[in-house]
């Protein structure tokens, strides 16, 4: 006997698709002991002991084993003795139904499917204008968490839930739970389109998507720059007002105006919404200066920051939370209260509107007086406290502090991502960022789909680029940035660029395997930039990638929770915004979505029903005539397709699927004639490749379609698939040839006949790029259906001292003109390097992934922090030269004597700061007002003649 906790479906044996037909129900289930002694029968049912049971694999329900139990001889199933946590571990209470009916949802769904609907639930903030005036919004809008990964983050399958220009994010949760709370306790019944009948619905959250601030909000976390600054964990910052000593003789602070010059321009690499989360720690402190870091103390933070540390929980907050309430309406003061969010990093706001109305209204009233008294009771009022903490612990099986997974694209693509390339823009003079500009001009693009490389806006607009420019630096930084930035930094950029694909990688076949070589990545990642600087890690995102593989782990590839979709959904509601007059503009988006909404239910070929009384006895209409669905001319709105033309209602409403990929092996003929065998590339290199027949002619294509639907041209790398050797490695090769026969079954379809490919092997790793060398090693003759992808490979020109020593013409507006910009030009063309830091078909790019050697971090640690300290003690000697210079006493020069002179009264209002100054004086000459003296002072002089 096994109680069911959770029903899923996963591909037949027999078949590897994904149809619905295809498709088995499993159950994991608890298995339960039979007790049947001391005149006590029932069940014990072990929770820590699962296991997995397909579904025809059970023999009896609990409505039909209630009528055989007793013929069995087996205990009564409605007598339920106690559930099991832990082996070894004492019995519990059964709470979870009522063992005498069973599962309420039985008598519920009155004999119908009932279907567990999880949802992703995203929370953002946006601007109603389309102007740069700030015109804030908060947003809640969710998708199925089911759909396919191809579908999830389509516009049509993202539904809109709520606006507000004025309520927070929590109090526009408040309402979305009420609505959540009663959906989960009487079901939402939905007509099912593919099985033809009713089906009661339970929505759940999955999990909570947005940026890091937001996610922070609605875990009730006190934020990024808060003493603990992660929202997953109890990692500890640094202490604000802890005292520090020098370190010979050198004393430092981590906030970016004490940066050393390993990382420059701190100020740039700072985001205006999340700042540092140790920027605070050099405040300054009465009487003593400004608090220092040591270098023992910098080591020490860095390895809490990238160590073990115990995870938040749901259980934890919340009695947290109630203490801190119980506290404040005990007579606990603002200050205190705000310590205590401090020391233990959590912010409840939706609590603090109400612990703020309790502190102004016994402001000046004695603890434990009555009227203290009355005033804390007229806030309370008898309510319990759950209903003055966020929301967001009513949400049942969602934890906060778990559930709100690592957004990639905050925390890689405009995190680490955008600082690197900006600490790595702020290091260049004007002539290494031209040679930068041609070396990104250069750059193939080819198998990465991407269009060319703006190089001049990469460079010149460092800190104005998108997540688009992003994804396209981290698979380009290691071929241009090679030789213009430190090694350790480069270094880190290698770390990084060979981070991204893993975790944009859309599919993973073995989730223990992927998840081990992830951790690996993220762990030399984060070494090699403690091994740059640790001074990187007063960023937290530094630290919250750490937790991306639990995430992977709970909710599957990372990129079903990223959040593309979602920003890109931030225009939709941005259109109905500026359509608003403005009175009421919530309500007027509010409007506008939920007519789109319906309309583009009824265009998608959604069912609905005409508003009749229904049968008292059925709460819906179980007729299928009932459920009308728009005919279809309507339908037929979106499903025009007229090559070159678009359909516009169906892209205003997003419900234009993606255009039907092209067959894989379908061609595109190029503009030669038709030739015999003999005349073909073919025939020279792979003579015996082809059965030569008299008069057939073969046509030469330019185009080929691969598995994955790329247009792969000839000249460009590929990897293909040998049917002879199906497990082995990919081939890797350069396409030459696209051959068709004439008058063939293929030329019919449109297909074509074989592909002569120019093979590469692996040699071994580049000591530069550290990434797979790949050279010429022969000639091979394929069917066009093994083309799996294309590929991206550059020249080793870091390994042939390649400079712009080339021109290409330029084109203004498709013309040719007289200017020409600089190229890089080759030596040794036929040395390549294969980029496994492409993002595009990575998993069968990541088959060729070098493995990096690992660095120590205790190591690496030390290894940055006595650089930063190095760095920090040439920068302090460099200034106690100057401050030398500058404070050296000048020849004495007698000023002119004028009745416009400074009096020696006037000095006394500058300040003395113990920073060399120097102040300009000059006399004016009353006849002709023009300055004819000039005078030099240093503070320190002015202070000893005051």
């Amino acid at each position: 006997v096994v109680v069911p906790e959770r029903w899923y479906t996963k591909p037949s044996v027999q078949h590897s698709s994904m149809s619905p037909s295809d498709l088995e129900y499993w159950a994991h289930a608890w298995r339960t002991q039979p007790i049947a002694s001391g005149g006590a029968s029932g069940y014990v049912i072990h929770r820590y002991d699962t296991v997995e049971v397909m579904a025809n694999q059970l023999l009896l329900s609990f409505p039909h084993l209630l009528q055989t139990y007793q013929a069995d001889r087996e205990p009564d199933p409605c007598n339920i003795i106690g559930l099991v946590e832990t082996r070894g571990h004492g019995v519990l209470p059964w709470t979870l139904t009522d063992p005498t009916i069973g599962n309420r949802w039985r008598t519920q769904a009155r004999g119908r499917r009932v279907l567990s609907y999880m949802i992703w639930l995203y929370c953002d903030d946006t601007s109603g204008n389309t102007s740069k005036k700030w015109n804030k919004h908060n947003l809640f809008l969710f998708t199925a968490a089911g759909l396919p990964r191809a579908m999830v983050h389509k516009e049509c399958n993202i539904h809109f839930l709520a606006t507000s220009n004025i309520a927070p994010p929590l109090e526009m949760l408040d309402s979305i739970v009420d609505q959540l709370e009663l959906a989960q306790m009487q079901g939402i019944w939905a007509w099912d389109v593919a099985a033809r009948e009713m089906v009661l619905v339970v929505p759940a959250v999955l999990a909570m998507l947005g940026d890091n601030p937001m996610q922070s909000e609605l875990a009730c976390h006190i934020g990024l720059q808060g003493k603990f600054f992660c929202r997953n964990c109890w990692v500890k910052g640094a202490d604000l007002h802890t005292a520090r000593e020098r370190v010979d003789g050198v004393v430092m602070g981590p906030n970016r105006d004490d940066a050393p010059s390993s990382v420059e321009t701190r100020s740039r690499l700072s985001e205006s919404e999340e700042g540092s989360a140790q920027e605070d720690v050099t405040h300054q402190s009465k009487g003593k200066g400004r608090c220092s870091e040591t270098m023992q103390d910098l080591v020490d933070r860095a390895r809490r920051f990238l160590g073990p540390n115990a995870p938040r929980t749901r259980q934890d907050t919340t009695d947290k939370l109630r203490g801190m309430f119980h506290e404040v309406a005990s007579g606990m003061g603002k200050v205190r209260y705000a310590k205590m969010k401090t020391d233990t990093g959590i912010k409840d706001t939706y609590m603090d509107v109400f612990v703020e109305r309790i502190l102004k209204l016994v402001k000046g009233l004695r603890v434990g007086t009555d009227k203290h008294t009355a005033a804390v009771n007229g806030v309370i009022q008898g309510r319990p406290v759950e209903q003055f903490m966020s929301p967001v612990w009513r949400i049942k099986g969602l934890d906060p502090h778990q559930d709100t997974p690592v957004e990639i694209l905050h925390v890689i693509l405009l995190g680490f991502v955008k600082y690197f390339w900006r600490d790595a823009m702020s290091r260049l003079n004007e002539v290494q960022k031209a040679e930068l500009e041609v070396r990104l001009a250069s750059f193939n693009v080819t198998g990465l789909g991407i269009p060319p490389l703006a190089a001049h806006t990469l460079v010149q607009y460092a800190g104005s680029l998108t997540g688009r420019d992003f994804r396209a630096i981290s698979q380009a930084a290691p071929f241009v940035l090679y030789d213009l930035v430190p090694r350790p930094c480069y270094e880190a950029f290698l770390a990084l660029s060979a981070l991204v694909p893993l975790v944009w990688k859309p599919c993973i076949e073995n989730l223990e395997e992927h998840l081990a070589v992830l951790q690996v990545a993220i762990d030399h990642f984060l070494n090699c930039t403690a091994r740059w600087t640790p001074r990187w890690f007063n960023k937290p995102k530094f630290h919250i990638l750490r937790h991306l593989p639990d995430h992977i782990r709970r909710f599957g590839p990372a990129i079903l929770f990223a959040t593309e979709g979602f920003e890109s959904y931030n225009a939709v509601i941005r259109d109905h915004s500026i359509h608003s007059n403005r009175q009421a503009p919530s309500r007027d988006i509010a409007r506008g979505m939920a007519r789109c909404h319906r309309v583009r239910h009824f265009l998608s070929g959604g069912k609905f029903r005409e508003r009749e009384p229904m049968a008292a006895d059925l709460p819906y209409s179980d007729d299928e005539h009932e459920w009308l669905a728009c005919g279809s001319a309507v339908q037929s709105l979106v499903n025009i397709n007229i090559p070159g033309h678009r359909n516009v209602i169906a892209d205003f409403f997003g419900i234009n699927g993606d255009a039907v990929l092209p067959e894989a092996g379908s061609c595109i003929h190029d503009k030669t004639r038709p030739r015999t065998l003999d005349k073909t590339s073919t025939a020279l290199h792979v003579p015996h490749a082809l059965h030569h027949v008299q008069r057939r002619l073969y046509q030469s294509c330019g185009s080929v379609v691969a598995l994955n639907g790329e247009v792969c041209c000839t000249g460009d790398f590929v990897l293909a698939q040998d049917s002879h050797a199906p497990r082995a490695l990919p081939i890797i090769g350069r396409l030459s040839e696209i051959l068709q026969v004439c008058h063939s079954p293929a030329q019919h379809r449109n297909q074509a006949s074989s592909l002569l490919i120019e093979t590469f092997q692996v040699i071994g790793s580049s000591d530069i790029y550290l990434l797979p060398r790949i050279q010429p090693s022969g000639w091979i003759v394929l069917p066009a259906v093994a083309l799996i992808c294309g590929v991206n490979v550059q020249h080793n020109c870091a390994g042939n001292g390649c400079t712009g020593t080339s021109t290409v013409p330029v084109y203004e507006e498709r013309e040719r003109t007289t200017k020409t910009q600089q190229r890089i030009g080759h030596h040794n063309p036929s040395d390549f390097i294969l980029n496994t830091a492409q993002m595009r078909d990575a998993t069968h790019v990541q088959q060729f992934r070098v493995q990096a050697q690992q660095l120590d971090r205790d190591w690496a640690i030390h290894m940055g922090a006595a650089a930063e300290f190095d760095a920090w003690k040439l920068k302090a000697q460099k200034l106690s030269k100057t401050a030398q210079k500058v404070s050296k006493p000048a020849p004495a020069r007698k000023p002119a004597a004028s009745p416009s002179g400074v009096p020696s009264h006037f000095i006394n209002v500058f300040h003395r700061t113990g920073k060399p100054m120097l102040i300009h004086f000059a006399s004016v000459c009353p006849q002709d007002t023009q300055m004819h003296e000039h005078h030099t002072i240093s503070r320190d002089r002015i202070s000893q003649s005051v």
